[in-house]
């Protein structure tokens, strides 16, 4: 008898999702989180809880649902995680496709203790683990001592976005926001160095920038994700620095590479897979301003460049983050895991 796929969605089903698998008859059982906007009225401490309490819920209905040897892909690898020790606890066999392997070394005690459970996870054979850059994996097979783990490549997917088939008009200001990884010191150091550029940034809250900002920032936050995605459209280029070598910034890059505006983000595993330094956008080094305020005064005095940077990062987002390219990734890897069993 063939083997269910179920797939669990860290928040609401979305339509390209449904579409895409039925689209290719492959059968698959999802299963998502109730009601995900009520917790954006939460706070911090209040949105993690609940957050993985239904982590917990949907990994234990999956469990329940399944059977043994069935397929279950988890969206995120906190889901994964869960569901990899739940079927260990309850003595359920699963093969587990954890998608997005995301981990931060650090010395302190909860990084320390995800680390051993991220461990244990990834030793499993009935765990299948994606990562999102082809470097990655020989970082996490020297972090987690798991030489001989196979990881697959699985770049992540600009979902329902509409790609735009003309550059659209751009006004006179660059944009930068975001939420996780965001490197915010160096970007208003940046801007600092540049008076006579404005910049029009989004973050997560108030204080995010810190008391005092340059004058030529306007800053918002908590504004709607419409509004994110048309300050982005209207700008002339995007500026993207993080402070993480973890997968961060992809949202605003896939933005950016749909509306065909140039990107100027932080050197890591992730982005150089999309931007080539000088030829599809600039890549600069953590936390080095002086550089990032050098590539936006190079952007801001050519215009020619910026079109053809925005070109180049467009095509590269749409080989790399489509739909049907991560729909039929998930397929392989799931006929692969099959076939081997």
């Amino acid at each position: 008898m063939g083997k269910n796929v179920f797939f669990l969605k860290d928040s609401r089903i979305n339509e390209w999702l449904l579409e895409g698998f039925a689209r290719r008859g492959f059968p698959v059982q999802f299963i998502g989180m109730s009601n995900p906007g009520e917790l954006l009225s939460l706070s911090r401490t209040q949105r993690i809880l609940s957050l993985h309490t239904r982590y917990i819920q949907m990994s234990l209905k999956s469990l329940f649902k399944s059977r043994k040897g069935d397929v279950i892909i988890c969206f995120l690898d906190v889901i994964g995680l869960y569901v990899f020790l739940l079927s260990s606890l309850l003595l359920r066999k699963r093969e587990i496709v954890a998608i997005n392997i995301m981990f931060n070394d650090g010395s302190d005690i909860l990084t320390s203790v995800k680390k051993l459970m991220f461990r244990l996870m990834l030793q499993n054979k009935h765990v299948f683990p994606t990562v999102t850059s082809s470097e990655l994996p020989v970082t996490y097979k020297k972090l987690f001592r798991i030489a001989d783990k196979h990881f697959f490549i699985l770049h992540d997917c600009f979902g329902d976005l509409t790609p735009l088939a003309y550059p659209p008009e751009e006004d006179d200001y660059v944009f930068c926001g975001g939420i996780n990884g965001r490197d915010w010191k160096t970007l208003v150091q940046a801007a600092s160095m540049l008076p006579a550029i404005r910049f029009v940034v989004i973050g997560p809250k108030k204080d995010t920038l810190g008391e005092t900002i340059p004058s030529n920032i306007e800053y918002y936050f908590n504004v709607p994700y419409s509004d994110f995605r048309s300050n982005i459209l209207k700008c002339k280029m995007v500026a993207l620095p993080l402070d993480t070598e973890a997968p961060a910034g992809l949202i605003v890059l896939f933005s950016a590479g749909s509306m065909h505006k140039p990107v100027i983000t932080t050197n890591n595993f992730t982005m150089r897979d999309y931007i080539t330094s000088g030829e599809s956008g600039f890549l600069i080094k953590m936390g080095d301003y002086n550089a990032l305020a050098e590539r936006i005064r190079e952007l801001d005095d050519n215009k020619q460049k910026r079109y053809e940077f925005g070109e180049k990062l467009f095509e590269k987002v749409m080989d790399l983050g489509s739909p049907d390219v991560f729909i039929d990734k998930i397929i392989e890897i799931v006929k692969e895991i099959k076939s081997n069993k």
